[in-house]
């Protein structure tokens, strides 16, 4: 949840809040939850519409990659090219994806934490996301070009 409200937010304090927030109203709504969906993709559902309700009253600010850890906060794996140094590159890259992940569309964008980062189905990611799971594929096809595309350069390619 933290990851999530964190990823689509930029702010810590605020997906906190979030966080919170979401863990009450599912203690207000649980007797009412029927389980046809799985617990993870309610609970991630419920996530992302709080998340997206803060960002239609705000304007999205993406905020600098130098403020986090992208070590510790992408989930992500790079693998740099053998003979390059392996801490700095790794680093580099890791930087350089949340760059790109953060100039996706948001939709797009949405669709890559959900799936990459938090390892949700694409069923799940579809659930959560109010969408039809060929929607999922396609956005994460276009999301997946754009990153390769930005990361071309770190790749000597």
């Amino acid at each position: 949840m933290t990851t999530l409200a964190r990823t689509m937010l930029r702010d810590a304090d605020e997906a906190a809040d979030v966080v919170e927030d979401v863990l009450m109203r599912i203690h207000d709504k649980a007797p009412g939850f029927r389980g046809e969906r799985g617990l993870t993709t309610w609970v991630m559902r419920i996530v992302a519409n709080r998340c997206r309700d803060l960002l239609r009253r705000r304007r999205f600010s993406a905020g600098r990659p130098e403020d986090m850890d992208p070590l510790a906060d992408s989930g992500l794996r790079a693998e740099p090219l053998e003979g390059w140094d392996h801490a700095i590159d790794r680093e580099r890259m890791l930087a350089a994806l949340e760059r790109a992940i953060d100039t996706l569309p948001q939709e797009q964008r949405e669709a890559v934490v959900l799936r990459d980062r938090l390892g949700l189905s694409y069923e799940e990611v579809a659930e959560t996301l109010g969408i039809g799971v060929a929607a999922v594929k396609s956005r994460l096809f276009r999301a997946r070009g754009s990153l390769r595309a930005a990361l071309r350069p770190l790749a000597g390619g």
